[in-house]
């Protein structure tokens, strides 16, 4: 967790030095967002109003500035850093988690408790076993995550690339950035693979367990 983390906020130190230019054409777009002149003000914005603040830059990413969600991800790391701090080896998974829920996130249906919303989906998510594990209670012998992975690949649930990543993460047991060195990709792709296959073969649990 603590690398990850450490990356994520040297991430964010970057993106803060750049973002005058930005972050004044949202304020000009977005009044909920003024004063800020920079992301950090932004987040100091987030603490007055959430729920405006976060709105408007949800819309900014919905309509194609994804800086906008990061905003949205850096104002919730706390949240995942206080929910993994008993399993720290599943913050990535957590992280990517957050970044679907606010990439998906119905802000039509839901402009408020924005940031509760967020928090429950990623709670929700982390109280969930993961289609790779046996189920509490499952009697052995049971399938492990390779027979899973097999038995997704044969049924045409996945395709060889997210096979392969999945096996490197499940049972080579690389972390995401090991990973993503062996397939020429990022850490942050692989981690998003891994969370989005994972919720789809949720769905499949009994089909794959047959």
């Amino acid at each position: 967790m603590r690398a990850t983390l450490t990356e994520l906020n040297a991430e964010w130190t970057e993106l803060v030095a750049t973002s005058t230019r930005p972050v004044a054409d949202w304020v000009s777009r977005c009044p909920q967002l003024r004063p800020a002149a920079d992301l950090d003000g932004l987040l100091d914005v987030i603490r007055a109003d959430p729920d405006a603040a976060m709105g408007a830059l949800l819309g900014l990413g919905r309509d194609g500035d994804q800086l906008a969600w990061r905003v949205v991800l850096q104002a919730m790391l706390g949240t995942v850093v206080l929910l993994c701090r008993r399993r720290p080896d599943r913050f990535d998974e957590a992280v990517s988690e957050l970044w679907l829920a606010i990439a998906d996130y119905p802000l039509h249906r839901r402009p408020r408790s924005i940031p509760a919303n967020l928090s429950w989906t990623v709670r929700r998510w982390f109280a969930e076993p993961s289609a790779l594990e046996p189920a509490p209670g499952t009697p052995e012998p049971d399938a492990t995550a390779e027979d899973t992975l097999r038995a997704a690949r044969r049924l045409k649930l996945i395709d060889a690339q997210t096979h392969r990543t999945l096996w490197l993460v499940y049972v080579a047991g690389l972390t995401s950035a090991r990973a993503a060195d062996e397939l020429g990709t990022t850490p942050e792709l692989v981690r998003y693979r891994c969370s989005r296959t994972l919720r789809r073969l949720a769905g499949y649990a009994e089909l794959l367990s047959a």
